[in-house]
């Protein structure tokens, strides 16, 4: 097998994996607390830094796997396989979630934020008019979260391309070239 092929078999096969490990992880907080996810800054963030972790974990590996080197095109490539199926995978998970799971979600999520967001207005000591405007501002939490096609097809979207910028990062920082061995050179007769 070429490696080019091999890099798009084990790039599938670990995008597959993460994106097993994301519904896994997604479904137990959500059991948790369905809420959690909208209004937790500190789960939100760390939920990025252990994708990123498992991110370059996997590229590790798939280097490893093709021989150590890979071009910053190769790594970019596999990385950007892994979005897809990632991106891919929680579009339809998050519509699954909404739609069959907890058809509630929405409703419950955008009163959640809205008192998260009110909380914090009021620990910066805003007035509640100024309050209920900024609330106002913001516009129909329940609209954005609904699984509606112009929600999930921006939803993709978004998660495509931070994914992409993520791919550019650590495709750059996990290259790595073979080095040149004298007895590579082309010898003179």
């Amino acid at each position: 097998m070429d490696k080019s092929a091999l890099i798009s078999k084990l790039a599938l096969k670990n995008g597959l994996m993460l994106a097993a490990v994301s519904v896994v992880l997604s479904l137990t907080l959500h059991f948790i607390d369905p809420v959690l996810i909208y209004t937790s800054f500190v789960a939100q963030i760390g939920i990025f830094i252990l994708f990123i972790v498992l991110l370059v974990v996997v590229g590790i590996n798939i280097r490893k796997e093709i021989g150590g080197f890979w071009t910053f095109g190769e790594a970019f490539k596999a990385f950007l396989i892994i979005s897809l199926i990632l991106a891919l995978t929680a579009t339809l998970y998050n519509v699954l979630l909404m739609k069959i799971i907890d058809p509630d979600l929405p409703a419950k999520a955008a009163a959640a934020i809205e008192d998260a967001q009110r909380a914090m207005m009021e620990k910066f000591g805003m007035a509640k008019e100024q309050i209920d405007e900024a609330i106002a501002k913001s516009g129909n939490m329940q609209e954005k979260l609904e699984p509606t096609f112009k929600n999930i097809f921006t939803s993709f979207g978004v998660s495509l391309a931070l994914y992409g910028v993520l791919s550019l990062i650590l495709s750059a920082i996990l290259k790595k070239k073979e080095p040149v061995r004298l007895d590579s050179f082309p010898k003179e007769d």
